[in-house]
Formats: C-alpha cells, sequence, structure tokens
C-alpha cells in the first residue's frame, strides 16, 4: 500500500498543533478567554481554578505567539494588561466545544470522577 506523504506530512502538523493546545491548563484558559473581553491576568487566574501564575503566564505568551490571543499593554501606572481571543482564537474555541461534545458523547467514562481528579470539564456546545 502507498503511503500518501502529502497526507503524512499534514498528520505531522496536525499533531505538533494538537500536543499544543493539549498541554495541561491550555484548553481551560482559551475558555475562560471566550467568556468575556478584557480580562486581566489576575481575573483570569481567579476564573481557571488551581492554575499557577507561572503556568498561566506560559501558556498566555504560547497562546499569543500563536495568534489565539491578542495581548494589549496600556501606557498607564501602573500598567495596565488586557487579554483577548483573536478571531482564531474564538474559532478554535468552538471546535474545541464540538471537540469535548463528541468526547462525552462517544467516551462516557471521560466526564466521570473529574471533580476528584483535579480535572476541568469546561467547554460545551452553548458557551
Amino acid at each position: 500500500m502507498e503511503m500518501d506523504q502529502g497526507a503524512v506530512k499534514e498528520c505531522a502538523f496536525a499533531s505538533g498543533f494538537f500536543n499544543q493546545i493539549s498541554k495541561k491548563w491550555t484548553m481551560p484558559v482559551i475558555h475562560a478567554m471566550g467568556l468575556r473581553d478584557n480580562l486581566r491576568f489576575n481575573e483570569l487566574k481567579r476564573m481557571i481554578e488551581g492554575i499557577s501564575a507561572a503556568c498561566l503566564s506560559d501558556r498566555l505568551w504560547e497562546l499569543e505567539k500563536a495568534g489565539v490571543l491578542v495581548r494589549r499593554v496600556y501606557p498607564e501606572t501602573p500598567p495596565r494588561v488586557e487579554y483577548n481571543l483573536t478571531e482564531k482564537g474564538h474559532e478554535l474555541r468552538t471546535l474545541l466545544a464540538g471537540l469535548l461534545d463528541w468526547v462525552r458523547r462517544n467516551n462516557e467514562s471521560a466526564s466521570e470522577g473529574t471533580e476528584e481528579k483535579g480535572g476541568q470539564m469546561l467547554f460545551s456546545a452553548g458557551n
């Protein structure tokens, strides 16, 4: 059987993307950012129970680099920094919500015990 090299390259590219968004806390950050505009760092930290400041900072930097969010710094004293999803970020959030809905429908055990294990089931198609 001959392999389609284009498809293999696309799968490798997609795999890298999935590795990035499946990092711990990435999906909860994307979800929380989609709930409101102009979120500040500490607001996000309060919204995402259990995330450390260092991890939130890392995820925000990675998502900004990927074009999923925009970081705006206002020239005030003290400086004010706000975060918003980009159009690309809103589209990704919608896709992730659909993926989670699929997981819920096809793997009932996926939502069992998430409270005890510290997992967060935050996405839904309605959000």
